[in-house]
């Protein structure tokens, strides 16, 4: 390897180590990580390279759904449907769990997992606080369901719309591949959990609890709450024909967010536009350059050679790798900045064999679901786990230690790996 190369490794590798270990803001990181890049001209086309290696569709898409989410958070719909789902369990509390986490696997499916998890919270806290119900097992069952929600379409989670943007892949095409894997794996962790929580389910919910929650509380103009509707169900309509239209992500996703803006919150554009993560936003730019360095140094092509020589040139061989490398690691480190690295490699396995690697198909969907399964792994596996325990933490001053979190998020973990091994090679086989 030249030394173009090694220089980009050692960058590279420093970024991701204060990155995964977040002791700088991991924004500053990854600019930081891709101007010294630049200022060390290990690009070939130093003058290029914004226009380049920056994948605008999805720094657009992201940038159009978080719009498109402030604003129907204002609207109070989010919270509507959560208490509508919440009294419709009656008095049982296995119910009420079963029926809280599939209201945030299906919430995940459409808006990110954050949003997701701000939105449940205080909806469980203000039905187990009154009842004494312990709010351990709903807080991680609903940390399950958000990641497990969120590998089922394209606007999920970030890996699948940076996936979807390079694999040219599209709403329905995710429901379909990875929608049955995570409707299974949704299941599966609900009675896992129901089994180890068995005691604390077997408490019966006070009716008075339920019938006191009112959804329309949540409705602070009912215009609004009806245009939110509208443009939610157009919004969805547009992503599941894709496929007719052919229009792109991120110009769905920008009409839906400024639309949404100029029929129900024009007055108030700064504030939205101030909720949007402009923090995120840059760091994928960063981030973007910091993989298109090792891209053009050659690192990522030799790291592919190397996942091919591990496989043996077993097709097979090479999704069981993608999947299990991407679940173990985005259990510990953001699945954000693996899936950058991991995109190119398997792009390039193509021109390194190309009878073998003639369809990649098969393993972006195994990189799917390992980035967004992985998460459940452990306590920093994903932004949801942590924002999670940060409100449990502030409203019940209870803690759920790192190896607590691990004793359920390992079975998980490596269920999501074995299940999705077979998944794919039966499949796609």
């Amino acid at each position: 390897m030249n030394a173009a190369g090694v220089a980009s490794i050692a960058i590279f590798s420093i970024a991701y180590f204060f990155i995964a270990t977040e002791k700088v803001n991991k924004t500053i990181v990854a600019i930081l990580g891709a101007t010294t890049m630049i200022f060390f001209g290990l690009f070939q086309e130093s003058e290029k390279v914004w226009a380049t290696y920056i994948d605008f569709n999805t720094i657009f898409l992201l940038l159009g759904m978080m719009t498109f989410v402030s604003v129907l958070e204002e609207s109070g719909l989010f919270q509507y449907i959560g208490v509508k789902v919440a009294k419709h369990s009656g008095t049982s509390s296995k119910k009420l769990f079963l029926m809280l986490t599939l209201f945030v696997a299906i919430m995940s499916g459409f808006l990110d997992n954050v949003t997701t998890i701000l939105v449940a919270m205080p909806l469980t806290f203000a039905i187990t606080e009154p009842l004494g119900m312990d709010p351990i097992p709903f807080v991680i069952g609903e940390i399950f369901a958000s990641n497990i929600g969120g590998t089922m379409t394209l606007i999920g989670d970030p890996p699948n719309i940076m996936i979807g943007s390079e694999a040219h892949l599209d709403f329905i095409q995710f429901l379909i591949n990875t929608g049955p894997l995570a409707i299974l794996m949704l299941i599966l962790s609900d009675l896992i959990l129901l089994f180890f929580f068995r005691k604390a389910f077997s408490k019966k919910i006070d009716k008075k609890v339920i019938d006191s929650l009112d959804p329309r509380s949540s409705i602070s103009s009912p215009r609004d709450f009806r245009l939110s509707i509208v443009f939610f169900v157009a919004t969805i309509t547009m992503f599941l024909l894709q496929s007719v239209t052919h229009i792109e992500n991120s110009a769905i996703a920008m009409t839906a967010g400024f639309t949404s803006i100029l029929f129900m919150e024009r007055k108030k554009v700064d504030y939205i536009l101030k909720k949007v993560d402009w923090s995120t936003l840059t760091f994928f730019l960063g981030l973007f350059v910091m993989v298109g360095a090792l891209g053009d140094t050659g690192v990522l092509n030799e790291l592919a050679k190397i996942m091919i020589l591990l496989s043996h040139n077993s097709y097979r061989l090479m999704e069981a790798i993608i999947i299990s490398f991407s679940a173990v690691l985005s259990s510990i480190i953001d699945n954000v900045p693996l899936t950058a690295t991991l995109i190119p490699v398997i792009k390039s396995m193509h021109s390194l064999d190309p009878k073998v690697y003639a369809n990649l198909t098969p393993l972006w969907w195994s990189l799917s679901l390992g980035a967004c399964l992985g998460g459940n792994g452990t306590v920093v596996g994903a932004s949801a786990n942590v924002v999670a325990l940060a409100l449990l933490r502030g409203s019940y001053k209870k803690e759920i230690s790192f190896f607590k979190f691990l004793k359920y998020g390992a079975v998980v973990l490596a269920l999501s790996v074995v299940l999705s091994i077979l998944y794919v090679m039966v499949r796609y086989g």
